[in-house]
């Protein structure tokens, strides 16, 4: 058995791995294929459909937005703690979707760029085990047995039953048919065509690594490499599922990795470890 198959066996669930060294072409693949749900990591092909509007000139990251409690989402995130009135740009709200997982910043943008727009983007881009239908909103109410478009149901009512963990087991937010999900092999063919260049303009690419390049959430790819390591990822976690895909650029050369779990058990610091145990395998298999 391989370190890598090895570190998979610690993690108590259903893991999928995919990791593509951009130099050598090298691969390494376990359930690659298989469908999971992505969790906030459907953040990263959010921020490339923002990125080609952008390019196309009909999205300008100056353009500032106001902060209204409509726009309040229960989950991770800053923006539904502050004041109404606050006018991010949409660059400010790209950021804190992914360096923090903002799920108010995110759903604005999800509803700005359009859910059929991003849908044909995956679908150009190939990425055949990818669907986004859920916004975070959408998501996470579903998961407590909540109507997102049910008027009496307010923001405090979710939050409270999201803290309470009053899930619903046959929500559609765990039903691969309804939820958002994808695979290791599409994010990392996701992001292996914006490192090419085939997806953004040069200005767009490189705005996308900056971003994700600030990540603070550092818990399961960057945690065990070495001090120093250049890591741009975006992790994604709801009830049983964990995920963490990004690009790590190593000795050897940068390679995108995704590791996406579902059916996890366990205390969430113990799936973070044995998953960046995963992350450190493929990192020694790549740098020997």
């Amino acid at each position: 058995m391989s370190s890598v198959d090895e570190a998979i066996a610690q993690v108590p669930g259903i893991v999928g791995l995919a990791a593509r060294h951009f130099d050598s072409g090298a691969r390494i693949r376990r359930n690659a294929d298989m469908p999971f749900f992505t969790a906030s990591t459907f953040k990263v092909p959010l921020l490339v459909e923002l990125l080609r509007q952008v390019d196309r000139g009909t999205m300008d990251l100056s353009q500032r937005v106001e902060l209204t409690d409509a726009m309040r989402v229960p989950g991770s995130g800053v923006l539904k703690e502050l004041e109404v009135g606050l006018r991010p740009t949409l660059r400010d709200l790209a950021m804190l979707m992914i360096i923090i997982s903002d799920n108010a910043a995110t759903d604005f943008l999800y509803e700005l760029v359009g859910r059929d727009s991003l849908d044909a983007t995956i679908r150009e881009l190939g990425l055949t085990r990818t669907r986004i239908p859920m916004s975070c909103r959408e998501l996470l109410y579903s998961l407590v047995g909540l109507d997102p478009a049910d008027p009496d149901i307010t923001y405090a009512i979710a939050s409270e039953r999201l803290r309470q963990q009053q899930i619903e087991l046959d929500a559609d937010a765990l039903d691969e048919e309804k939820s958002d999900v994808s695979s290791p092999d599409d994010m990392c063919a996701l992001l292996e065509a914006v490192h090419r260049g085939d997806v953004l303009s040069p200005s767009s690419t490189e705005a996308f690594w900056d971003i994700l390049e600030r990540q603070q959430l550092n818990t399961v790819i960057p945690l065990l490499l070495p001090p120093g390591t250049v890591v741009a990822n975006k992790t994604g976690s709801y009830h049983s599922v964990r995920c963490d895909v990004g690009v790590v650029h190593s000795p050897s050369g940068p390679y995108a990795i995704a590791i996406m779990a579902r059916q996890v058990d366990g205390e969430r610091l113990h799936v973070d470890l044995a998953m960046a145990t995963v992350s450190k395998a493929v990192y020694d298999a790549y740098n020997p």
